[in-house]
């Protein structure tokens, strides 16, 4: 049925503003479990990433919400979390699940099958992982996807996939600091990685912030991402 009602709005061109109520009403849902659950998962994914012998850190909102305003951004509804993909252990999902995360989605670069982004879940509070990766000798690099520009998502993985960006990051050590009565790992160079992100004025709340409005690091690649739903 849904199959169905995806070719149809296609069809009529109503297609993009389904999906953008569609969005706004999960968004609300995501919001309200976010900010009764979002401490003890992000808390949890940790102390998990810990025992796995991983280092978590928080970046893009989650990592400025923590450095400007000393805990969540009060609009965000869900946690940004980046790891180096050297210390990602193979049996992730399984330790995940373990500790009560369910997977819900990883994507990929076609030919290269390894994780990119992963996303998991924990009473309804989401957590990204962007895996970091050498971009050159001083920085890092992450992939972010985007929403495809007139497919649904099964019809973009079954033809050219996902367009996405990369951000390069100051390469650093990754230090403790306390935040909601617990240590976290954040970038020694976190302000250096705010930059890159959201530009010099990061320090500044701007309501509607979108890629472009800011002087960033934003690389756009010639690939896109492909998407596994568990």
């Amino acid at each position: 049925m849904r199959d169905l009602i995806v070719k149809v709005a296609l069809k009529m061109g109503i297609y993009k503003k389904l999906v953008d109520i569609d969005t706004y009403f999960k968004n609300r849902k995501k919001f309200k479990q976010f900010h009764k659950y979002g401490e003890e998962t992000f808390i949890l994914m940790d102390e998990t990433c810990r025992k796995a012998g991983a280092q978590l850190v928080p970046i893009f909102g989650t990592e400025l919400g923590l450095y400007r305003d000393n805990g969540f951004i009060p609009h965000d509804n869900d946690i940004d979390t980046a790891m180096l993909y050297s210390q990602r252990p193979a049996n992730l999902k399984e330790i995940m699940a373990e500790n009560g995360f369910r997977q819900e989605t990883m994507y990929y670069i076609k030919g290269d099958d390894k994780p990119l982004i992963e996303q998991y879940s924990y009473k309804g509070v989401h957590v990204d992982i962007f895996y970091l990766f050498d971009f050159n000798d001083e920085e890092y690099m992450c992939y972010v996807v985007e929403r495809h520009e007139s497919k649904d998502w099964k019809e973009a993985n079954r033809t050219n996939g996902f367009p996405c960006h990369i951000w390069p990051l100051k390469k650093c050590d990754f230090i403790e600091k306390e935040y909601f009565g617990h240590k976290f790992f954040i970038p020694e160079k976190s302000e250096d990685w705010l930059k890159s992100v959201f530009g010099e004025s990061f320090m500044t709340p701007m309501p509607g912030w979108s890629i472009g409005g800011q002087k960033t690091r934003v690389i756009y690649p010639d690939v896109r991402l492909y998407r596994i739903q568990y």
